[in-house]
């Protein structure tokens, strides 16, 4: 049976040109694959090399490597030799390709590559194709080798893998600038640390490519044994391939002295809320850090301001700011495009298209707040003297506040949306396949939504699921939830997940209907065909 993998970056079609490649003379789409099959079929996987140069045509090198994940997720190339020691979750046996491809001037090559997925595949199994373009013999001038690693990532159709990532351990330590030769001990005279990090030990025990995301609390008690949160502080997202584990760095902006100390790390899999990781513990901290700050929590109203766009106008605005402290703050506010659309891109539209930052003036841009006080800040929109090519703009005001000693006090954030008043606002969506994970629990299972956000206008997600039998009727209703909350911009993406109880459920074929509302409208939809049965469990269809 052979089957054409399902490339669920079609959803937002990132498809990059590597520098190096180009000036070497080609360029490599897709740059990653990743889809889900059935087990036991024969996947072609075609990948698409174009030459660039003008002068002369090149042979690039192919290789199937096995790959490993980095404490950043960043993958490692791990040699694959036929017959040899595979990884946990490798896929290299699975994959044919040729040694070489021959790439002609201003031509397309295509590269032929072929999965054989075993039967009894179950779960995310990950590869790479490594193709090396060698400098021409006899180049002059600067001689380089590029070498670009292509992560083909498969998960398989039918019996759920398990989803089981978790936030198992944390510790405290002090970050120390480089040259400075800071180490364990903590003595007088010693090199002063740049800031406190939390290392968050995640592992994900599971079988699927998880992504996670999350925040860690940290909690001091104070002389009279009273707890006091310091510091909340975000878990970056990350992607984590099964059997793997990553200690992440989450850096807490300031010096913590030596002291008792509570942390809560919490973690959002696929989406979905884990069960907290608490831990109580001493810390040793360098002898001169005594000072002790907590977390500020800067007030900005509104959280979206909106201009109507006009083109040469110059309008104004003001946003107000307010420090709920007892201690004064510095503020700097920055503008920059909102990260959620930073570099991102479909086929025809990039996030910065859609950007605002460079209309945007904030006066003042640093300023004190006393504590208690607040303060107007005034936004000066330039707008160009050009129609305008789409329907919205947006810009991010960043604002950063820091203690008198320069340490970090906390941060806010508000928008800026600028409108075409003729045009039309068009919500849209993409939505991948719903993915059902076994949670080791019999009958309880776990969802996860993947959505980007293809419309022209930013606007807050709703998502449900509905469970119907053969005949259509409702058996079971429930919500999706994010860890996000605000709105989800154009080109950005964010995952949804929850759980869903099939303990009361009669066996036979079911449909799973998932809905992305907006203010009660449907935005958009998908559905998922599952079977049940006591004795073989669920059985997830094809997404085709």
């Amino acid at each position: 049976m052979r089957a054409a993998l399902i490339l669920f970056l079609t959803i937002i079609a990132l498809f990059p040109i590597v520098s190096g490649a180009l000036a070497q003379g080609f360029q490599v789409r897709p740059l990653s694959v990743e889809g889900e099959v059935p087990p036991g079929v024969t996947v072609d996987i075609p990948i698409e090399i174009t030459g660039t140069s003008q002068l002369e045509g090149r042979t690039l090198e192919v290789d199937v490597v096995q790959l490993a994940q980095a404490s950043d997720g960043t993958f490692t190339v791990v040699p694959f030799e036929a017959g040899g020691e595979l990884l946990p979750r490798s896929a290299a046996s699975w994959i044919t390709a040729p040694p070489e491809v021959r790439v002609e001037v201003r031509e397309r090559s295509i590269l032929e590559t072929q999965m054989q997925v075993p039967v009894g595949a179950r779960g995310t199994h990950v590869a790479g194709l490594l193709l090396t373009a060698r400098p021409p013999e006899g180049a002059d001038g600067l001689r380089l080798t590029i070498r670009i690693l292509i992560p083909i990532i498969v998960g398989t159709e039918g019996r759920p893998a398990r989803q089981d990532v978790q936030l198992t351990d944390a510790s405290l330590f002090y970050a120390f600038p480089a040259s400075s030769g800071g180490g364990a001990a903590m003595e007088e005279g010693d090199p002063l640390p740049e800031t406190t990090v939390v290392g968050a030990l995640v592992e994900n025990r599971g079988g699927r490519y998880s992504r996670f995301s999350g925040h860690v609390w940290v909690d001091y008690k104070d002389q009279s044994g009273e707890w006091r949160q310091i510091r909340r502080a975000p878990i970056r997202e990350m992607r984590l391939l099964p059997e793997t584990s990553v200690r992440v760095p989450v850096d807490l902006g300031r010096l913590l002295p030596t002291g008792e100390y509570r942390f809560r790390g919490e973690l959002y899999v696929d989406g979905r809320r884990t069960v907290p990781l608490r831990r109580e513990f001493d810390f040793v901290g360098h002898p001169e850090v005594r000072g002790l700050v907590t977390d500020v929590d800067i007030s900005v109203t509104p959280e979206v301001f909106e201009y109507e766009y006009l083109a040469g106008a110059r309008r104004t605005g003001m946003i107000s700011v307010e420090n709920p402290s007892i201690d004064p703050i510095e503020v700097s506010v920055d503008v920059a495009l909102p990260d959620e659309m930073a570099d991102r891109a479909t086929a025809t539209l990039k996030g910065a298209d859609l950007s605002a930052a460079d209309w945007i003036e904030v006066a003042p841009a640093r300023f004190t707040l006393r504590p208690g006080q607040s303060r107007n800040v005034r936004l000066l929109a330039n707008l160009p003297n050009a129609a305008a090519e789409h329907q919205n703009y947006y810009a991010e005001l960043r604002l950063e506040a820091t203690y008198t000693d320069g340490q970090r006090a906390g941060a806010a954030s508000a928008l800026v949306e600028v409108t075409r008043p003729e045009g039309t606002d068009m919500p849209d969506v993409e939505l991948a396949p719903l993915a059902v994970s076994s949670l080791g629990e019999e009958d309880l299972y776990a969802l996860s939504l993947q959505a980007v956000n293809v419309g022209n206008v930013l606007f807050r997600p709703d998502v449900s699921y509905v469970l119907l039998d053969e005949a259509g009727e409702e058996l079971m209703r429930g919500t999706l939830t994010s860890q996000v909350t605000g709105p989800l911009m154009p080109l950005a993406s964010r995952s949804f997940g929850g759980t869903i109880d099939l303990g009361d459920v009669l066996e036979g074929p079911l449909v799973l209907l998932t809905l992305l509302r907006s203010d009660g409208d449907e935005i958009a939809s998908t559905t998922r065909r599952l079977t049940l049965s006591r004795e073989d469990g669920l059985i997830v269809g094809t997404s085709r």
